[in-house]
């Protein structure tokens, strides 16, 4: 037996089609205008749990690269100071042998030498005193009040102001990279380091004593230096490792988040005109098939 269909449930039925479509149509231009197919949570909830949790882990892998840039500059700038100090040391050097040579080395001689000592000691104060983001970076993880040497002289003895523990940054999960190398390490500690060497150095000279006996002690100055040098390079290559593995796994964060929420415009736009096709489709019969009733005409 067929079903009595009335005027009024053919009415609703194709309302409620009707009504569908057009919500379709709006769902897709939506998401042709936000990017996105996810533009509240029921949507897809188990895509946007997804989608949450890609984003958390994007912004912990943004703030990684952001600590290894920060980490990058902190080596960029001890390695230019130790570069400094290097050539600075390296000019000691030469002068501790020049100075050793008394046979060619008058009065006037010694005195040029000792003056250019003591610039050279300065130069090396300045270079272990260099600060980035106003805190010296041979501190170690002590942060030293403004106008303070990092090696502080009275009566002739240097005291080291800072500390040895390291600087760390955290470059990807669970992993920690060390970004300075202690000034006690390159320059000296309280007992012995560069400035009181350079001022032993100079006194002999003045002194009209044999500048030789100094040679080993710059020299092993000059290898503590360099060797700190090169703990920067092997930090900086560490370094450059961990940003190609977050530059890679930002990468494919962001695939993996574009995969569950990102629209594919050519096929959106070819279903959103689809829709829309069918929207005017279904007005047009609906029309046809709904014609006025007698109870229109007597109302």
């Amino acid at each position: 037996m067929i079903g009595r269909v009335t005027q009024r449930s053919m009415a609703l039925n194709s309302l409620t089609n009707l009504q569908a479509t057009k919500a379709r149509s709006a769902q897709l231009q939506e998401q042709l205008t936000s990017g996105t197919k996810l533009a509240k949570g029921s949507d897809d909830p188990v895509a946007a749990a997804a989608a949450l949790r890609y984003r958390d882990q994007l912004a912990t892998n943004a703030q990684h690269a952001r600590n290894i840039q920060d980490a990058s500059a902190w080596l960029t700038t001890q390695e230019n100071a130790l570069t400094d100090a290097t050539k600075a040391v390296q000019r000691i050097n030469a002068l501790t042998v020049q100075a050793a040579n008394t046979g060619s080395v008058d009065v006037n001689g010694r005195t040029a030498i000792t003056a250019e000592l003591k610039e050279l000691k300065e130069q090396l104060r300045a270079a272990a005193g260099t600060t980035y983001q106003g805190r010296p970076v041979f501190a170690g993880a002590k942060v030293i009040a403004d106008g303070t040497d990092l090696y502080s002289e009275a009566g002739g003895a240097y005291t080291y102001n800072g500390d040895e523990a390291p600087l760390k940054r955290t470059v990807a999960p669970g992993l920690e990279l060390a970004v300075n190398v202690p000034a006690t390490k390159v320059f000296g500690s309280d007992a012995q380091n560069v400035f009181g060497e350079i001022d032993a150095l100079i006194a002999t000279i003045e002194g009209g004593g044999n500048a030789g006996t100094h040679l080993g002690t710059v020299q092993a100055r000059l290898t503590s230096i360099t060797t700190g040098l090169g703990t920067i390079g092997a930090l900086t290559n560490k370094l450059e490792a961990a940003k190609e593995v977050n530059q890679t796994r930002a990468d494919t964060l962001t695939t993996a988040l574009d995969d569950v929420e990102g629209v594919d415009l050519a096929k959106t736009l070819v279903e959103f005109n689809l829709q829309n096709t069918a929207y005017q489709a279904a007005l047009q019969a609906t029309a046809k098939v709904i014609q006025p009733t007698l109870l229109d005409f007597l109302r």
